[in-house]
């Protein structure tokens, strides 16, 4: 547990340090490192499973697309889509002998793209859609989410490891995560809600500058809601990482961060709450 705690805190310092200096490109190549190492992960869990994946096509097209979306906006599906086509051209390259293979490396590695890659891609929409840059002073209101985003998700993860470890008495599903409960649950949905609506409290009221909001409004109402919301999808796909790795006969998807684990047992919760913060933003602009 003091490990874990000590490499958490180093892990938002470190970051934070970066998106504070660097702003929106400093957080998409944070992104980008995250989203690679997390599908090399995949693409490890998969191979265990007896799907093996074209491990070097799909690492190239996953390692451009979050970078093609971040310069060239709306370009990280074509990314994907250019990386698919490439990569399924290629059996033809092989002698015959092995081709069989190739294609049925196939699916899984479009499995890693798509559920890795495509779905973590959605920070930097969520970045872009606002179309309110940072300044040296104050964050773009895009950039702000995103970072929002993360950290509702991350509190899920707290939360409910805090609670469970403290009253957690009723197991939520033994049979993918022996050790969440529905206490647990509870309590990461709690304070997804709480610091969801504290943070845009507190904006408002003691730091307005701080954030760009342009023709976003965005209470602390809406945060405790959407907070939820973030939360259940963060939950989601904890469990489906989680499905893997027990199918896999493996606990952590590797041993990079100390007390944590692999970049899957970090960004696991990240992986559907991207998309729905994409999409929540959405809502929040019309």
């Amino acid at each position: 547990m003091i490990i874990r705690t000590i490499s958490t805190i180093f892990l938002w310092a470190f970051m934070g340090g970066i998106v504070y200096t660097s702003k929106e490109a400093g957080a998409m190549w944070i992104l980008n490192l995250c989203a690679t190492l997390t599908l090399f992960e995949i693409y490890t869990i998969l191979g265990r499973l007896g799907f093996a994946a074209n491990r070097m096509s799909g690492m190239i097209t996953g390692g451009c697309m979050i970078p093609v979306a971040f310069y060239f906006p709306g370009a990280g599906v074509d990314v994907l889509a250019v990386g698919a086509l490439l990569t399924s051209a290629a059996c033809v390259l092989f002698p015959q002998a092995q081709r069989g293979m190739y294609v049925k490396r196939l699916l899984p590695t479009f499995f890693g793209l798509l559920f890795v890659s495509f779905l973590l891609h959605y920070f930097v929409r969520i970045i872009q859609v606002s179309g309110v840059e940072s300044t040296d002073s104050s964050l773009g209101f895009g950039l702000f989410f995103a970072l929002w985003v993360v950290v509702v998700a991350k509190f899920s993860d707290i939360g409910a490891l805090l609670v469970g470890k403290t009253i957690g008495r009723h197991k939520m599903a033994p049979s993918i995560s022996p050790g969440k409960t529905i206490e647990g649950l509870i309590g990461g949905l709690g304070a997804s809600a709480g610091i969801g609506a504290l943070i845009p409290w507190l904006i408002l009221n003691y730091s307005p500058t701080l954030v760009e909001f342009g023709d976003f409004d965005f209470s602390p109402a809406q945060g405790a809601i959407w907070g939820l919301l973030i939360a259940i999808t963060s939950v989601i796909g904890d469990l489906i990482a989680s499905v893997l790795k027990r199918l896999a006969g493996m606990k952590d998807s590797g041993g990079s961060i100390p007390g944590i684990g692999g970049l899957l047992d970090l960004t696991d919760s990240l992986i559907l709450a991207a998309p729905t913060g994409y999409f929540i933003l959405l809502i929040l602009q019309s």
